[in-house]
């Protein structure tokens, strides 16, 4: 059955395209695709987030249950910082990327992708360890994320406690008498935050943000500008770049591993890919022409096919095709083929990300 965020009766009133998404009937966009992800790189844009998921863990052993977890270290966290994380297979392989949240010594937040949240949660109920409570919040927890140059501008108008407020760090403060966590987080590559609020509390808090965010131009976006956005920034998303099949060190993002911990699920795995070396790794590509990659496109050298394309897009801010792709490991070109449609296109390998901020 078909889900619904608290604002999808906002969405329809400002004449959104809908598509399904992690089981979620979505804005796709507004005033189109591009205006919108141009309007997040010069002013600032909200997106509706609603349905990404939240599980909580705490009790006297969480630190040590997340640390065995999740692969980067936990510890490091202070209360009222986060960082970037994953849920590993046994294989080293991604079940998701997330988010995770140090909100006391002994409770913390996992930020999942909304596809995932069911899959997740039981994969934290297996895996359960010591003396922890582990408890899905997804359905009563609203969330929005504005970002663009222009973001602090706006939230500032709103929220005068975000002035002091760090990458990626997270407060709270009150908001119509709920709570309110707002994290300087995001997924854009822009300055901005993110804001888990009660669902009941969500709509109220958009429309603020948006009177507030007038004067500077911002307007709502969908999901279809997130992913340009995103891809721009060659930030991997799951089901594209991240399975259960590929590792961290294969996506460019080992700087998450910290091998140094005793252990957490998928470190014997890691130890055997780091010993036997990469078989493919992630690149990006940026098309010669005017030609626009897609997923599961062939990426072509020497007309032996090396790799396959997990993104690709328009890219609003180089006027350009572009393309993250798996490429064997063992070859090293500089130009390579993209085959769509049966026909070879060139575009040149470079290092993510495609837009530097």
């Amino acid at each position: 059955m078909m889900k619904y965020t608290p604002l999808y009766e906002e969405h329809k009133a400002l004449g959104a395209k809908f598509m399904e998404f992690g089981g979620f009937d979505m804005p796709l966009q507004y005033t189109g695709i591009i205006d919108e992800h141009l309007t997040v790189r010069n002013n600032a844009g909200i997106f509706d987030v609603s349905h990404m998921g939240e599980i909580f863990i705490a009790g006297q052993d969480a630190l040590e249950y997340c640390e065995y977890l999740t692969p980067n270290k936990v510890s490091n966290l202070l209360p009222g910082q986060s960082q970037y994380t994953f849920l590993l297979n046994e294989r080293a392989g991604v079940i998701d990327d997330l988010i995770i949240y140090r909100i006391s010594e002994n409770e913390f937040m996992l930020c999942v992708n909304a596809s995932n949240i069911e899959k997740d949660y039981d994969w934290c109920l297996t895996n359960k360890k010591g003396s922890i409570r582990i408890t899905d919040r997804s359905p009563d927890i609203g969330m929005l994320s504005v970002q663009g140059p222009f973001a602090k501008e706006v939230m500032r108008k709103i929220f005068l406690s975000i002035e002091g407020l760090k990458r990626p760090n997270f407060s709270y403060t009150d908001f119509e008498r709920k709570h309110l966590m707002i994290s300087r987080t995001g997924y854009t590559g822009e300055d901005g935050f993110e804001c888990f609020i009660d669902k009941d509390t969500v709509v109220e808090l958009w429309n603020s943000i948006m009177e507030a965010g007038r004067p500077y131009g911002i307007k709502p976006i969908g999901l279809g500008a997130r992913d340009t956005l995103r891809a721009e920034m060659g930030y991997p998303l799951y089901g594209m770049e991240l399975n259960e099949d590929t590792t961290p060190y294969e996506a460019n993002l080992g700087w998450v591993i910290k091998m140094d911990k005793q252990q957490f699920i998928g470190k014997s795995a890691l130890m055997k890919v780091i010993e036997t070396g990469l078989t493919k790794k992630l690149e990006g590509i940026v098309m010669n022409g005017r030609s626009i990659p897609r997923h599961k496109n062939y990426v072509v050298f020497k007309d032996k096919i090396i790799g396959e394309v997990t993104t690709g897009t328009y890219s609003p801010s180089l006027s350009k095709g572009i393309a993250m792709a798996y490429i064997d490991n063992n070859v090293s070109p500089s130009e390579v083929g993209v085959d769509i449609r049966g026909i070879l296109h060139t575009g040149s390998l470079i290092q993510l990300p495609f837009v530097k901020k």
